[in-house]
């Protein structure tokens, strides 16, 4: 049996790869943003310099909100005049949806689309 995660348990799994690929990883506080990423993704580049990268997460049933593709095209519009790198993560059971909603909310001149595979592995019992 296949399980869905939900959302939030997607971030959390996504949070912890970047931690595993060396990325310092917050949890966004903005005051007065009404739309704002799910985790702020830090690293430093060879130069020493830290770039930080916003990350929205969606799970297969959210990608079809209008509360995603708000939160999308604002999160988008703060990295085109801060600078900041944008990812939009999806599972991959949702890939061509991801992708399709990618390009028909305009976020590909600030942003990348990342879809993640995830497989549990049950343990065996000896």
């Amino acid at each position: 049996m296949e399980e869905k995660l939900s959302r939030e348990e997607l971030i959390e799994v996504v949070a912890t790869l970047l931690e595993e690929e060396g990325f310092e990883i917050y949890e966004p506080k903005a005051e007065g943003e009404e739309y704002i990423p799910d985790i702020l993704a830090v690293f430093e580049n060879e130069e020493g310099e830290r770039q930080q990268i916003a990350v929205q997460v969606e799970a297969c049933d959210t990608l079809k909100s209008e509360e995603a593709e708000k939160r999308a095209k604002a999160i988008a519009e703060h990295c085109r005049r801060s600078g900041e790198g944008f990812i939009l993560v999806v599972p991959i059971e949702c890939e061509d949806l991801g992708n399709q909603k990618f390009e028909e909310w305009g976020l590909s001149d600030v942003a990348e689309f990342v879809p993640v595979g995830i497989e549990f592995e049950e343990e065996e019992e000896e």
